[in-house]
């Protein structure tokens, strides 16, 4: 929720402490809706500030993201890096190539843009939130997962800066194919014909097309922009098994799509980035697989939703045991891996899925026992209302049980 006061102009953007870990460096001082301010800039949260802060004030504040905590220097290389995206557009919309010159310019913003994000990640997480201000989809787009792509890879500290530049600039130039494509059908609010669907399938060629006569250009950077659609589930648009993929086109893959989820389409409003983190942990075993995503979400997942995780206590789960649980406690390491409280289990067979309630739910710390794991998050109403009816009425775990978004 973002609100913009008359005052200040400065987004007032609110937080559930539910959703916070506690012992984060919050780079912003946070307020009571009384004005109080309750946490200086650059304080640490921990667990006992937000208890007494809940205890006193309820669980909702706000914060003020405004420039102040930017820097001319980042605010210059990204103006740069922009101005010089949009020269590059303008040579392929204009005749369909891109010189040497322009391709090696995009090296060097690349390499200063790595640089400076070393402890610039809160900074490039306020930049991507304003793709909604900008009707040029694919051009911010491009921006947006570069940039969401050099903090995962440099979160996952194994690779070194030229691989790191290689992989960026294939993240960089993944969607250029598709300044070639009918902009009509890129921008059309209805469901895509069959011939439609395929144009835009065709966009890894034509951008592999436009980049591959570059000279000394890294294969990385030409496998990124062919294969950043195919999936875990062997579903993508090449069919490619997944095992056999480079893994630099895995990772964009997944950048790629959360851009696109937070992203507003002529078919859909942007979804939040908490909605976009529960679709994509929803997408393990189909699009991407659970490392993939684990190393997604523990990296910028934080960043991405003001410091909140994307879930909260008395959120179900599913995991990969088939077993029906409820969140219960936030984790201190992997997000993907808090404690749980397993309640049921559901078996599948041809016709039905049949599920059993346990008399007895059991805790399990996910962190200690590697064998479970989420397979999904539990984000359709019915089945949150049903789940919900169902412990009430078992009188099972019904102080986790916390008040529906829609009944707030």
């Amino acid at each position: 929720m973002v609100m913009t006061t008359a005052s200040e102009n400065r987004k007032r953007i609110v937080i559930n402490l539910d959703y916070i870990m506690p012992n984060r460096l919050f780079v912003y001082p946070i307020y009571s809706f009384d004005g109080e301010k309750l946490l200086d800039v650059n304080e640490i949260l921990t667990a006992q500030k937000i208890k007494t802060i809940v205890e006193k004030y309820g669980n909702k504040v706000y914060y003020f993201s405004s420039d102040d905590v930017s820097t001319p220097e980042f605010n210059n290389l990204y103006t740069s890096f922009v101005k010089k995206t949009q020269n590059m557009f303008g040579n392929i919309l204009q005749d369909g190539t891109i010189t040497d010159d322009d391709y090696r310019n995009s090296e060097e913003i690349v390499l200063s843009l790595i640089r400076d994000l070393e402890h610039k990640e809160i900074i490039a997480a306020e930049f991507l939130k304003g793709i909604e201000n900008f009707d040029d989809y694919i051009f911010y787009h491009s921006v947006n997962v570069c940039l969401l792509t050099v903090m995962v890879l440099k979160w996952k500290k194994k690779y070194t800066q030229d691989i790191i530049k290689n992989i960026v600039l294939g993240a960089f130039y993944s969607d250029f194919g598709m300044l070639k494509l009918n902009k009509k059908i890129l921008d059309k609010p209805d469901k895509l014909s069959k011939d439609e669907f395929l144009e835009i399938r065709s966009h890894p060629q034509i951008g592999y097309n436009i980049f591959k006569n570059i000279n000394n250009i890294n294969p990385i950077v030409l496998q990124t922009i062919l294969f950043h659609h195919e999936q875990f589930d062997d579903e993508g648009y090449y069919s490619l098994p997944y095992e056999t993929l480079p893994f630099p086109s895995k990772i964009v893959s997944i950048c790629s799509m959360y851009d696109a989820l937070t992203s507003p389409r002529p078919y859909r409003e942007a979804y939040s980035s908490s909605t976009a983190m529960k679709l994509i942990v929803n997408s393990i075993n189909g699009k991407f697989d659970y490392n993939l995503v684990s190393d997604f979400i523990n990296s910028v997942g934080l960043i991405l939703n003001n410091l909140q995780l994307f879930y909260r206590k008395g959120d179900f789960c599913i995991l990969n045991t088939h077993e029906i649980c409820l969140i219960s406690e936030a984790p201190i390491g992997d997000y993907l891996r808090p404690r749980v409280i397993v309640f049921a289990r559901y078996d599948y067979s041809e016709k039905n899925i049949k599920t059993k309630f346990y008399d007895h739910p059991v805790e399990i710390d996910l962190s200690k026992d590697l064998n479970r794991r989420i397979n999904s998050l539990v984000v359709r109403r019915e089945l949150i209302d049903a789940l919900r009816n169902k412990l009430t009425d078992r009188k099972t775990l019904t102080d986790y049980l916390y008040v529906s978004p829609s009944e707030e």
